[in-house]
Order: C-alpha cells, then sequence, then structure tokens
C-alpha cells in the first residue's frame, strides 16, 4: 500500500475542463495520455511535454494545471523535495488569479506528498486548507469532486492508522461522486485506485472474498481505462498477486505479480519496484525455486537500501520546502548564519558524546565479531565456513540488510547460503547472541548514530524512527531502545537536545 499514490488523480481528474471547443480537448487528451501512460514509460519525455503543455497553455489554467502535472512526475520519481517546491510555487500562482479550485487540489496534493514521507500532522493540515478553500469553488460539481477526493486521501490516513473500517467508508463515500463522472475513462480509472485500496483493507482485515473481489474490479477498470500497462495497472497487479499469495492460491499470485514485475522493471519507480521484488521472492520461495528466490531478493534488499539511503534526502529536502514556503517556524530553524550553527552544534555533539559515552552507550550490545576459542560448541563449524559466514555478515551489516521489517531468520540463512543450525550456533558462539537480539542490536545501534550525528532525526517522531530502523511498530521499538539503551527514545532524543 506504502507505494500506492493519489498524485495522478489530483492533478488530473478533477481539473477536467468543462469548455468544449477543439483546442481545450485537444489539451485535455494530450494531458491524460502524458498523466496516465507517457510518465510511467518515460518520464523525461513527460516532463518535456508537461513543460510543452505549460509554454503553448492557452489560459492560466491551463498553465496550472501543467505545472501540478510537472509536480506530479517528478513525484513518481521520488523526486518529492523538488515536487512540493513546484507545487509550492504554482499555488502562489492560484492564489493571484483567485482559482480556489486550484488551490485545494494543490493542498490536497501537498497533503498526498508529505503523509506519504511520514509529516502526517503536516499533511492532515493541508488537506483541512483544502477543504476550507473549496467552499470558495463557485462550480457545485467540481467542489463535490473535490470532496470525494479529500475523502479518498482521508481513507489513506486511516489505512496508515490500521483503522481499516474507516477507510472503507472513507471510500464509499469517494464512489458515491466517482461513479457519477460522464467521462468513461476518468471514471473507470478513478474506480480502479479506490478499488485497489478496498482490496487493501480487506485483505488487511483477513476477508478473503471481498478482498479479492475487489481487486478483480480494480483490475477490470485500469484496463478499461486504457492504463493496463501503466504503473498504476502494476500497483494493482501487485496487490492482487499478493492478496492471492496470502490465500495460497500460488497459480494466480504468480500470473499477476510476473505481470506486475513486468511493469515495474521498466518504471523509474522505485518504490513500486522494491515493493514487487519483495512479493515475487516471496511467490519463488514458496514454489521452491530457490535460484529465482536468490535473484529476486537479492535485488529487493538492494532496492530497500537505495530507498532508505534516499529517503533522508526526501524528507530533509521536504523539511526545508515547508519552512522557506510555509513560514512555519517550528519546522526548521530559521538563521543567516546557519553553516556557522551548524558548525557550533557539531562540536557541541562532538563533546557531548565524548562525555556521554559511558552513560548512554554503557548497555549497548554490539560486540565485534570475534572467534573466542574459549567457548564450548555444539557443533564445529569448519574454517572455512566460519570465514565465509564472518564475511557475508560483515556484507549484510554494511548494506543495511537489517532495516527490512520483513528480514527473518528464513530470509536471513538464504542470503548467506548456510544453514539454520550452523548459523544459530555461529551467533551463539561468536557474538554470544540469538537471531533476534543480533537483528534487534543492529537497528537499534543504527537509529541511535542517526539521532546522535543527524539533527534531523532529533525532529523525527518516534514511529517514523521505528519504522526508520525495520521495527513492525511503535511499541516493540520503544521497549527494545530501552533495553538496549537504558533509556526510553523520547528521553534519549531529550538528552541530546539538552545537551546542545
Amino acid at each position: 500500500m506504502r507505494f500506492f499514490l493519489l498524485l495522478l488523480l489530483i492533478p488530473y481528474l478533477v481539473f477536467s475542463q468543462t469548455n468544449t471547443d477543439i483546442q481545450s480537448k485537444k489539451f485535455d487528451s494530450i494531458f491524460y495520455q502524458v498523466a496516465v501512460n507517457i510518465s510511467s514509460a518515460n518520464p523525461t519525455k513527460a516532463l518535456y511535454l508537461a513543460d510543452s503543455l505549460s509554454i503553448y497553455a492557452d489560459n492560466e489554467q491551463q498553465k496550472i494545471k501543467s505545472q501540478i502535472l510537472f509536480a506530479d512526475i517528478l513525484a513518481k520519481q521520488e523526486k518529492k523535495g523538488e515536487a512540493i517546491n513546484k507545487l509550492l510555487e504554482v499555488l502562489e500562482i492560484a492564489k493571484q488569479e483567485k482559482e480556489y479550485a486550484y488551490q485545494a487540489r494543490i493542498y490536497g496534493f501537498l497533503s498526498t506528498l508529505y503523509r506519504d514521507i511520514g509529516f502526517i500532522d503536516k499533511g492532515r493540515n493541508f488537506i483541512n486548507k483544502g477543504m476550507k478553500v473549496s467552499d470558495f469553488i463557485s462550480d457545485n460539481d467540481r467542489r463535490l469532486k473535490y470532496i470525494a477526493l479529500c475523502n479518498q486521501e482521508l481513507a489513506e490516513y486511516a489505512f496508515d492508522e490500521k483503522n481499516y473500517n474507516r477507510t472503507i467508508e472513507y471510500l464509499h463515500l469517494a464512489n458515491l461522486t466517482f461513479e457519477k463522472e460522464e467521462n468513461l475513462d476518468h471514471r473507470n480509472f478513478v474506480l480502479a485506485t479506490t478499488h485497489e485500496m478496498l482490496g487493501h483493507s480487506y485483505d488487511a482485515l483477513e476477508v478473503r472474498d471481498s478482498a479479492l473481489a475487489y481487486f478483480s474490479k480494480a483490475n477490470i477498470f485500469i484496463n478499461k481505462a486504457g492504463a493496463g500497462s501503466s504503473i498504476w495497472a502494476s500497483s494493482i497487479y501487485h496487490g492482487y498477486g499478493k492478496a492471492f499469495l496470502k490465500f495460497k492460491n500460488i497459480d494466480s499470485a504468480g500470473v499477476y505479480l510476473k505481470k506486475a514485475l513486468a511493469i515495474s522493471e521498466k518504471s523509474e519507480n522505485p518504490n513500486l519496484k522494491e515493493q514487487v521484488f519483495k512479493s515475487i521472492s516471496e511467490y519463488y520461495n514458496q514454489i521452491k525455486q530457490l535460484d529465482s528466490f536468490t535473484k529476486y531478493n537479492i535485488k529487493y534488499i538492494t532496492q530497500l537500501n537505495e530507498n532508505t539511503k534516499n529517503k533522508k534526502l526526501i524528507v530533509n529536502s521536504a523539511y526545508n520546502a515547508l519552512n522557506i514556503n510555509s513560514n512555519k517556524s517550528d519546522v526548521v530553524p530559521k538563521s543567516d548564519n546557519y553553516i556557522v550553527i551548524f558548525s557550533v552544534l557539531a562540536i557541541a555533539l562532538l563533546i557531548f558524546m565524548y562525555l556521554k559515552t559511558k552513560k548512554i552507550f554503557s548497555n549497548t550490545n554490539n560486540k565485534t565479531l570475534i572467534i573466542d576459542n574459549s567457548k564450548t560448541t555444539d557443533i564445529v563449524l569448519p574454517k572455512k565456513t566460519e570465514e565465509d559466514l564472518v564475511e557475508k555478515l560483515k556484507e549484510f551489516e554494511a548494506s543495511n540488510g537489517f532495516l527490512d521489517k520483513n528480514m527473518s531468520l528464513p530470509t536471513l540463512i538464504g542470503l548467506l547460503n548456510t544453514n539454520t543450525k550452523y548459523f544459530r550456533n555461529f551467533l551463539k558462539n561468536y557474538k554470544n547472541t540469538d537471531y533476534t537480539h543480533y537483528i534487534n542490536n543492529l537497528r537499534i545501534n543504527y537509529i541511535k548514530n542517526k539521532l546522535t550525528t543527524d539533527k534531523a532525526y532529533l525532529n523525527y517522531k518516534i514511529s517514523y524512527l521505528a519504522d526508520e530502523c525495520g521495527f513492525s511498530s511503535h511499541s516493540k521499538f520503544s521497549a527494545c531502545f530501552k533495553d538496549i539503551t537504558g533509556y526510553s527514545p523520547s528521553e534519549f532524543i531529550e538528552d541530546i537536545k539538552n545537551s546542545n
């Protein structure tokens, strides 16, 4: 569900012109093709075309619409900071032109972007602004369509909060409007997206028949919309295949996961690739095709590491955009002497780390990989096996593969190309731990390092930190953090802030 975005719908669907002249129809036709198909297959060409649409637009509405499309294409490539900056620029134009419908939709788009990178409060703030502005939209039909999109966006928030019944309620409210859309392609497209979300919701509720039924309808709608080869279709195929895999319908799972794979590998959407690589590797693992499992699991881990690395840049870029453009003093401190302040903080942080070493880090269980010959072992590992495990484990730790929430003992065993007995024995005798404690220590030490070396992390929510370092819940992360460091995450953060 994480990779599913509404970035297409907000800039296009509800912006459909009522003017029926030839030029307007031609503009809308090109716009749809760029937004739905070309942006998936060739983002560079799509950016060029979106820019051209803006240059040759007949009116300010078309110019604004084209620039929002430009931002949407950037967002599809995970250039969310650039997309946010572009939207905030266009928002000012929409305000000057008193284009309330576009203002509302830009706020909705910003809500989607900030929610997607974890800024939940800021995202909700933008959707609330959009709903307030929508009161000034004179065209009642356009206002109702915007409210429908808001309901779809609120469904995303509810889903992220695991309130799946509320998610379903929002989606059904949205569909009351979407089902009345006169343009057949538009209606099929937006219904495909809502039905996909309904499929995910019922899947999460373990309602098998409903989940599969909604994914099936989403599949039908997206193909009727002429977008069966787009990343939106890949997202639907992935959800459908993943549901089949979960409910042990292996053959059908293979059909749809392979369709998703064929599209995602050609796309430039890294989050989509990560999710599809993960599911297709699980599929091959279940059918015991170990070569294919290994191939796609490696691709998944590689993509996960790349996405994790890029996520920090995306988040920081979003912070900067919000700070510069929204005059919110609580996001990023403003200063003309930023470099000087940063240097002072860096020095203070080094001093803090030195003074606090014994206090904070005394409980750390991050032990060096040293073979202690005095230990007795249940299994005597051949020397070559020991050396191989040492090197492979170093590679695993360096790749940050432990950040994957779904990293399990069997998965790691497969990556290391060893067996369970050997590996458990190895951890017991050479690291004095078991698998669970080993992974948890790596995760906690990773986030500790982020908190003590990157001040931006001190502003993130605990739930975001938990997600970043691979924990499935806030509570598990907090308990593990305190067990390892002796501090709760909030105490640890507060201690660092107080020392600066």
